[in-house]
C-alpha cells in the first residue's frame, strides 16, 4: 500500500507538490503562474498520479486536505462547464483511467497532512537541504 499526501498553497505561494512516506520520496513545484489554492491542489495530484511509485503501486491512497478537489474527483461534486477546475478534474479522471490500479481519494484534516507541513509559510527556514524546489515546467 501507498500512501500519498498532496497539497499546495495558491497566490502569492504557488508551490503544490507531494510526499510518500513508504519511500520518503517528495516533490514540490514552484509554478511561475499565479494559481489559486484549487487549481494548485490539482496539480500536485496531478504530479503525484504521475509519479512512478504511484504508477507501479498495486494499491495507492491520494490524501488531500481540499474537500472540495476530493469531491470534485469522487464526482460528488459538478462543476460548470469550461472552468479550469473543470478541466484539471477531466485531465485526473483521464490518468486514473489509465492507470491499471486505480487509486483511492480521501479527504483528511489540515493538520494530519504531511505535505502540509512542507510548504507551510515558514517553509523555507525548515525545508531539508537535499529537498528541492523545481520550477514549474509550465511557464
Amino acid at each position: 500500500m501507498v500512501t500519498v499526501y498532496t497539497d499546495a498553497s495558491g497566490v502569492p505561494h504557488n508551490i503544490y507538490g507531494y510526499y510518500i512516506p513508504e519511500t520518503n520520496e517528495e516533490q514540490f513545484i514552484r509554478s511561475k503562474f499565479g494559481l489559486d489554492s484549487v487549481e494548485a491542489e490539482f496539480m500536485a495530484i496531478i504530479y503525484a498520479l504521475n509519479s512512478n511509485t504511484v504508477r507501479n503501486s498495486k494499491q495507492s491512497i491520494v490524501y488531500s486536505d481540499s474537500e472540495s478537489v476530493v469531491g470534485l474527483i469522487q464526482r460528488k461534486v459538478q462543476m460548470r462547464k469550461g472552468s479550469i477546475a473543470r478541466l484539471l478534474t477531466i485531465q485526473i479522471l483521464n490518468i486514473i483511467d489509465n492507470m491499471e490500479n486505480k487509486p483511492f481519494f480521501v479527504w483528511i484534516p489540515r493538520e494530519r497532512n504531511l505535505a502540509g507541513i512542507l510548504i507551510e509559510d515558514e517553509v523555507p527556514r525548515k525545508i531539508n537541504k537535499s529537498m528541492l524546489f523545481k520550477d514549474s515546467l509550465v511557464r
